[in-house]
Order: structure tokens, then sequence, then C-alpha cells
């Protein structure tokens, strides 16, 4: 399963506006390639591909499909949860990398073998974006965001001009050659 927040924090007033480029236009992006890359390359295992609102208000969306489910929590191997796609160049930190030690490691070897990102940061456990209602509910998830590049941050200067994707598409590969792997398992 893939999740990412189409939302942002909107607007402050009639004259402030927070476009939301990096959080998370460019995880919804990533999201939205994946779901076309599967759609071409399908799969012997089912794939979903959902997108939550309410992460910025305090992640309702994924709390709401978490309590009113629409597939059994149990049949999803791994959530991969994407936000904050659009800078790398300082390498990703991934959240739950502590829980699910021998995935992180396999994420890990896929990165080496690919020579993708610079780093793969390790971070435990956080309730700071969609995957956590599902990891509370015994979901295995990765909750996977992007190091170094530009500054803004919840602010009015999170636009797509000054957003610069250079490590995009070595992301978007070791998110699938991770998501191979791992179902080979």
């Amino acid at each position: 399963m893939f999740t990412a927040h189409y939302d942002h924090l909107g607007g402050m007033g009639s004259s402030t506006y927070f476009p939301g480029a990096n959080d998370n236009a460019s995880g919804i992006s990533m999201l939205l390639g994946l779901a076309k890359y599967y759609a071409a390359h399908p799969q012997p295992y089912t794939m979903a591909f959902i997108c939550f609102a309410g992460e910025e208000a305090g992640i309702l969306g994924s709390k709401y499909f978490t309590d009113h489910l629409l597939v059994p929590l149990n049949s999803i191997r791994f959530l991969i949860n994407t936000d904050l796609a659009g800078t790398g160049n300082e390498g990703i930190t991934v959240v739950n990398a502590t829980l699910h030690a021998k995935e992180f490691e396999l994420l890990k070897q896929v990165n080496a073998k690919g020579n993708y990102l610079v780093k793969v940061n390790s971070r435990g456990k956080a309730a700071n974006s969609d995957h956590y209602w599902f990891t509370e509910k015994g979901v295995p998830a990765f909750f996977i965001y992007t190091m170094g590049g530009i500054k803004a941050y919840h602010d009015v200067f999170d636009i797509s001009k000054t957003l610069p994707l250079n490590e995009y598409n070595d992301l978007f590969k070791l998110i699938t050659g991770f998501n191979a792997e791992l179902l080979k398992q």
C-alpha cells in the first residue's frame, strides 16, 4: 500500500496562501507516479494507492480510514507513506526503521546496490504522518521523507519554482526496487 496526503495548511486570511509544493504535492506526485508505474507493470498481488486529507490538521484522514476499514488491515503486507519527496541531496529519513529492522536493512541494500541516495537515515516510531494509525493497528509501515535542499516548510515559500526534485527519480527507483525485493520474501 502506498499513501500520501494531498492537503496542506491552506490559507490564513485572504492574502496568505501556503502552496505546499514539497509538503506534500511532491509526495502525491510520487504516489501517482508509482500508481502509473504499477498499472503498466502489473504485479501478482494487489496494490493500493490512497491519498489522504487532514494530515496537517492531525492525521485525520488516515485515522478515519483505519477506523472505517475498506480492506482488512492484516491483508497489508507493507505500507509506504511518502511526504516531502522533493529534495534528497542529503538522503532520506525512514520513520519506523527501528521497528522494522529487517525491512530497513533490505531498503539500505537496495539503495547501495543501485547507488541511489547518499544516505538512508533511520528513525524510530513517530506520530508525524499518515503511516502512524496503520502502525498503531499492527500494519508494518515506513514513512519516507527526503532531506536537504530548500528550507521552506509550512510557509508561503514552499513553491514549485524552487523545488529542485534533485533525487526524485532515485527515490522512485529505490521504492520500486525495495517493493520488488520485499515481496520476494
